[in-house]
């Protein structure tokens, strides 16, 4: 008889799950009571769905019927293969349009109805280094904010990113509690600084070990490096932040169109 690891390996109703007597198919039964489990965050990402047979065991269903579920679950990204053998719930994917809108990255983790939290790392007034004070158009050595921090979604480690404000904009920021708070509606209500345009950048980079200890991942492991300057109406830079997500679950999507002609 099948008993599963609590530890790892997920817990699944004998009874109830799949209704023999219904019309409704087996596999679409399933897929519905794993959803609920997902969603409601009683199965935990990561965790491993029994082998096939057993599956088969548990709920009384064919091979078939469970392959079909586990395809189905898999094309709406809520597990995926460990290793190419077992199954397991998926970690969540960020697809981001931080690529072509200028919002952060709270407004557009709400606008997909996910959970964002941070954990503020360092939040306080550093001597701008060479490529900040580049970037905010600023000598060298001038006091700049710096806000690093790490962001999760759906409560797993998503992206580390550091952030560079120049203190002469908006001194009193360091006193703000920025754990449950967006960084661009602190600046926008309590300093009347807006962020009008600016200009980001993507690349591939591999994560050295201090990263990747932070997004729970291996020294090396893939990220995408985004670099964004932000300026207000007028042109001056307000913002320029470095951002690493996660190689292995995050997308940005561009969209574009042809000019008009005359």
């Amino acid at each position: 008889m099948y008993t599963p690891n609590p530890e790892n390996v997920l817990a699944i109703d004998r009874e109830g799950v799949v209704q023999h007597a219904s019309p409704i198919p087996y596999y679409f039964q399933f897929c519905t009571y794993a959803e609920t489990k997902i969603n409601a965050r009683e199965w935990r990402a990561g965790q491993l769905f029994p082998s096939e047979q057993e599956l088969c065991e548990i709920l009384g269903v064919s091979r078939t019927v469970v392959r079909q579920a586990m395809s189905e679950l898999k094309r709406k990204g809520l597990i995926q293969k460990k290793n190419g053998k077992r199954s397991i719930i998926a970690l969540p994917q960020y697809e981001g349009g931080l690529m072509q809108t200028l919002r952060g990255l709270y407004q557009d983790v709400e606008q997909k109805g996910k959970k964002l939290t941070t954990r503020v790392l360092q939040f306080r007034v550093v001597e701008a280094e060479a490529g900040v004070a580049e970037a905010l158009q600023l000598s060298i050595g001038e006091r700049v904010i710096r806000l690093d921090r790490l962001r999760f979604i759906d409560d797993a480690p998503e992206v580390y990113v550091s952030t560079y404000i120049p203190e002469a904009l908006c001194p009193a920021l360091v006193n703000e509690d920025l754990t449950e708070q967006s960084l661009y509606h602190v600046l926008s209500t309590k300093f009347g600084l807006n962020i009008a345009q600016g200009k980001r950048t993507i690349e591939a980079i591999a994560l050295n070990s201090e990263e990747a200890a932070l997004l729970g991942l291996r020294t090396g492991s893939p990220a995408l490096l985004l670099k964004s300057i932000g300026q207000l109406e007028n042109g001056t830079p307000l913002e320029y932040f470095v951002a690493k997500h996660r190689g292995d679950r995050s997308k940005f999507e561009v969209v574009f169109a042809l000019p008009k002609t005359g």
